[in-house]
């Protein structure tokens, strides 16, 4: 059964394209794999026309459907070039299948590698779902040979792996032999910030929605609330002023400085008004800011 929508949600727009240049082709799975994303009947035709001797494949992808997957890794292992994979950020569940088509396999510096078991989605009788299981051992069979080959480990290892839904750092995938190095380049994209990967089960906390901020992604939020750049680097360099202090404080993040009299006028105003449970993005930001700083 299809689900109604992607499970991963993008935030962005991302993309998948082929760039061909010469004797060299470069192609980006830069979304999920499935209707919503990478589909595999157009990716596979476009790979078709490439006339490359070798083709590099940059993967940031959550991964996705299994089958349109499959149908990708085997384009992309039959074609005639020579395939070098770069796992720029995430290559995650069936991506991570697809990113082993690759003669070479490459990690960039703080991407991404995860293995598991795979799910599915029905509706029906007990039948139907015991049939569905039956079918999910041999996909997640076929899966795990693909592991197992580029590895050498056997096969209980592997279906430990993935049942118990393993993420790896690059250094860590090769450790396990699952790439063939690790290399630092400049252009190495920001792990899976375009995806929610709340949907996994052991996502690292610094792949989901709320991660450590970074000193150059706290710079950029504070200019999309409103600052200048001058003032987004003064807070970084000196820490809050006082009068975006006193923003911070109207946000109601430092509740201390509420007097017993705001309270007692404001409660009887808002005692019908449902309580507001989100925190002021730009209070939060600030917040932030004074931290790093």
């Amino acid at each position: 059964m299809r689900p109604k929508r992607s499970l991963f949600k993008p935030k962005n727009k991302t993309s998948n394209r082929i760039e061909a240049k010469g004797k060299e082709a470069t192609v980006y799975i830069y979304d999920e794999i499935s209707w919503w994303g990478v589909d595999a009947a157009e990716f596979v035709k476009n790979l078709a026309d490439v006339d490359a001797d070798t083709i590099h494949l940059r993967i940031n992808s959550p991964g996705g459907s299994v089958f349109d997957g499959m149908s990708i890794y085997n384009c992309l292992k039959q074609h005639k070039a020579k395939v070098i994979t770069h796992i720029d950020g995430l290559a995650a569940s069936i991506s991570s299948v697809i990113a082993l088509a690759g003669d070479e396999v490459v990690m960039g510096e703080g991407s991404f590698f995860m293995i598991h078991s795979p799910w599915s989605m029905i509706a029906g009788d007990s039948e139907d779902l015991r049939k569905e299981a039956d079918l999910l051992d041999k996909v997640a069979g076929t899966i795990s040979e693909i592991y197992q080959n580029k590895s050498g480990k056997d096969a209980d290892e592997i279906d430990e792996m993935m049942r118990a839904e393993t993420w790896l750092t690059g250094a860590e995938a090769l450790e396990n032999k699952f790439i063939d190095r690790v290399e630092a380049s400049e252009k190495t994209q920001d792990k899976a910030i375009l995806f929610d990967l709340s949907v996994f089960a052991n996502t690292p906390d610094d792949l989901l929605d709320d991660p450590v901020p970074t000193v150059r992604g706290i710079e950029k939020a504070l200019r999309d609330v409103g600052l200048s750049q001058k003032q987004a680097k003064a807070i970084l360099a000196d820490g809050l002023p006082e009068d975006l202090r006193d923003v911070e404080s109207s946000a109601g993040t430092t509740a201390e400085a509420s007097t017993t009299r705001d309270v007692e006028e404001t409660s009887q105003r808002d005692a019908d008004k449902p309580v507001e449970k989100k925190k002021d993005k730009t209070a939060a930001l600030l917040t932030r800011a004074e931290m790093i700083a």
